[in-house]
C-alpha cells in the first residue's frame, strides 16, 4: 500500500461506496469514485483559499464524508492534516489557528467571532485567505498530526509517519485477508488515527465503508450488514447484553449477518466476554497496538488464542526487558515522535528509534503475546513489592457470580482492594457467596497477591464513562478514586452504626 498512489486506486471504482449516516438517521451515499470526483474539488478549494505543500490544515469537526474529503484533498495538495478531537474546545479562532500553525481550520464548531481561514465541513473557503505567517515546511516522511490521550489522559501529539501507516496497512491487508467484497462500519472519531487507516484501506482494496454515530451504532450493524469491525471491550459487551434481551436468533444475525471477523483492542477485554462470542459462531479477535508504534500483536482467523492478544506481527522487532516490559524497534513505526506531551516528560521514544510500550507481557511457547499490565498501573505495596493490578485481576477471574472485578491500591494500608460488580448487586446472599468465594481463593495465594478489602458497584467502571479516558479505556487513577470514596463513606456508617 502507497499512499501517493492511493488516489489512483479509488478513483475509478463505481462500485464501491462510502455511506455517512448522521444522528438522525439520515443516509448519504457516494461511490468512491465520486468521492474522487470531491476530493480533487475541495485540493482544488485549498489551493485556491492559498494552502501549499507543507502547510497545515486543521480539522475538528463530526465524522462524515466531508471529515475524509478534506484528509484526501490534504493529501493531494500536500499540506499535512492536523486532527483534533471533536471536544477540543477553539475558543478565539485567530489565536487557535495562531497557536497551531494552521494554514486553515476546518470546523464544525460553534465560535464566538470569525476568522478568514474558519470554513465550515461542507463549506467553501474564501480566496487567499490562509494567514501570510502560516507555516510550511517539507512533511517528507510526516503524515500527520494527531492527539492521544492514552490511559494517563494527558494529551500527547504525534508525528504519524507516511512509511509507517503504509507498513499498517499492508500488513492488515495481508494478514486478514480483507478485500473488495468487505464492508466495513466506523463509529468512532476520524480524529483518532486508527479509523482513518481504516478508510485508507478500504479505499486501497475497493471496500465499502460506513461511517455512523455511536448512538446508533447497533442499529446501523445490522441494516449495513459489515463484514468486519474494530471496536473497544464496551461496544462488545454492550452488543452481547443487547443481544440477550432480544431473546431470538443468533448472536451473528444480531450482528447483521455479514461478519467474517471482528477486533478489539484499546483497552482489556474480559474472557466471558470473548467465550460468549466464540461460543456463537463470532469470531472476535483481540489485538495490541499503540499509535505510537503501530499494530504489535494481533490474533487472526487462522492463528488464535483467546486470552492472548495474538502472535507478534514482527517477532524481530520487539524486546523484553528483565521485567517484561516490551520494546519495539521497527524500520517504519507509525510515529516518529511527539510534538507535543502538554508539557508532561517522555522516555517513549529513544534516541536509536526503540518505542518503550509501557507495557509487561510474556510469550507462551507458541509465541502468543499476554499483556500483564501497564507500567503506569503498578502498584507498589507497604512492603515495597510491585504488582500488576491486571495479572492479580486474573487470579480471581474464575469467582462465580462476578462481572467485573478491579484491583486498586487501598488508600491506607497500602494493600490490594478490589471493586466488585456482583450480576445481581440487590442479591444480598451473592454478595455474602462472592466475599466467601474471594476469601478461599486469597488463602490460595500468596501473601502480596491478596485482596485485604472488598467495595461493591452495581454496575462495572469498564462501562461506564465517567471512568473511562478518552479513548475508552478504564482509568485507573478514577477507578482507585472511586474505591477509595466508597470506602470511607462504608468506614463512616460503621461509625455512626457504632455512635448509636
Amino acid at each position: 500500500m502507497r499512499l501517493h498512489e492511493l488516489a489512483d486506486r479509488y478513483r475509478d471504482n463505481a462500485s464501491a461506496v462510502v455511506v455517512e449516516i448522521d444522528s438522525t438517521g439520515r443516509r448519504r451515499e457516494v461511490t468512491h469514485r465520486r468521492l474522487h470526483d470531491l476530493a480533487v474539488l475541495y485540493a482544488d478549494r485549498l489551493t485556491a483559499a492559498g494552502v501549499r505543500p507543507g502547510h497545515v490544515v486543521g480539522i475538528r469537526a463530526g465524522n462524515g464524508i466531508d471529515w475524509v474529503l478534506w484528509d484526501l484533498a490534504a493529501m493531494m495538495t500536500g499540506a499535512v492534516l492536523k486532527a483534533f478531537a471533536d471536544e477540543t474546545v477553539i475558543g478565539d479562532p485567530g489565536e487557535f489557528v495562531t497557536r497551531h500553525g494552521l494554514a486553515l481550520l476546518v470546523t464544525d464548531a460553534e465560535v464566538t467571532s470569525g476568522h478568514p481561514a474558519l470554513v465550515r465541513p461542507d463549506g467553501v473557503p474564501g480566496v487567499d485567505v490562509v494567514p501570510a505567517d502560516a507555516p510550511r515546511g517539507e512533511p517528507g516522511d510526516l503524515h500527520s498530526l494527531v492527539f492521544s490521550s492514552g490511559t494517563s489522559g494527558l494529551l500527547k501529539g504525534l508525528n504519524v509517519s507516511r512509511k509507517g501507516t503504509e507498513y499498517v496497512i499492508s500488513r492488515f491487508i495481508e494478514c486478514f485477508g480483507v478485500g473488495a467484497d468487505d464492508r466495513h462500519v466506523i463509529f468512532l472519531p476520524l480524529s483518532n488515527y486508527q479509523q482513518r487507516l481504516s478508510v485508507y484501506c478500504c479505499l486501497w482494496i475497493g471496500a465499502d465503508v460506513v461511517l455512523a454515530p455511536y448512538q446508533r451504532i447497533f442499529g446501523v450493524v445490522r441494516d449495513e450488514r459489515p463484514t468486519f469491525l474494530i471496536a473497544p471491550p464496551v461496544f462488545y459487551d454492550t452488543a452481547l447484553q443487547l443481544f440477550h434481551k432480544t431473546g431470538g436468533g443468533s448472536l451473528g444475525d444480531f450482528l447483521g449477518g455479514g461478519i467474517r471477523f471482528m477486533i478489539t483492542g484499546m483497552a482489556p477485554i474480559r474472557r466471558e466476554t470473548l467465550e460468549a462470542y466464540w461460543a456463537q459462531g463470532v469470531r472476535l479477535l483481540e489485538a495490541y497496538g499503540m499509535t505510537e508504534s503501530g499494530m504489535i500483536a494481533w490474533n487472526t482467523q487462522e492463528e488464535h488464542r483467546l486470552g492472548s492478544v495474538g502472535k507478534l506481527i514482527d517477532p524481530e522487532a520487539v524486546t523484553f526487558l528483565p521485567d517484561g516490559e516490551l520494546l519495539v524497534h521497527r524500520p517504519a513505526p507509525l510515529s516518529t515522535g511527539y510534538f507535543d506531551t502538554a508539557g508532561a516528560a517522555d522516555e517513549t521514544y529513544r534516541p536509536d528509534g526503540t518505542i518503550v510500550t509501557g507495557d509487561y507481557g510474556t510469550l507462551d511457547d507458541d509465541g502468543f503475546l499476554t499483556l500483564l499490565g501497564r507500567k503506569k498501573d503498578v502498584i507498589v505495596l507497604d512492603s515495597g513489592r510491585k504488582v500488576h493490578p491486571a495479572e492479580i485481576e486474573s487470579l480471581f477471574a474464575g469467582v462465580e457470580g462476578v462481572v467485573e472485578l478491579l484491583v486498586v491500591p487501598t488508600p491506607r494500608t497500602g494493600r490490594l482492594g478490589a471493586i466488585v460488580t456482583p450480576a445481581d448487586p440487590k442479591d444480598d446472599a451473592l454478595v455474602l457467596s462472592i466475599r466467601e468465594r474471594i476469601d478461599k481463593t486469597n488463602q490460595s495465594l500468596e501473601s502480596h497477591q491478596r485482596i485485604t478489602s472488598l467495595v461493591f458497584s452495581d454496575r462495572p467502571l469498564r462501562n461506564d464513562p465517567r471512568y473511562m479516558t478518552a479513548n475508552l479505556k478504564l482509568s485507573r487513577p478514577l477507578a482507585a478514586a472511586y474505591f477509595a470514596e466508597a470506602a470511607q463513606a462504608r468506614r463512616q456508617e460503621r461509625a455512626a452504626e457504632h455512635g448509636r
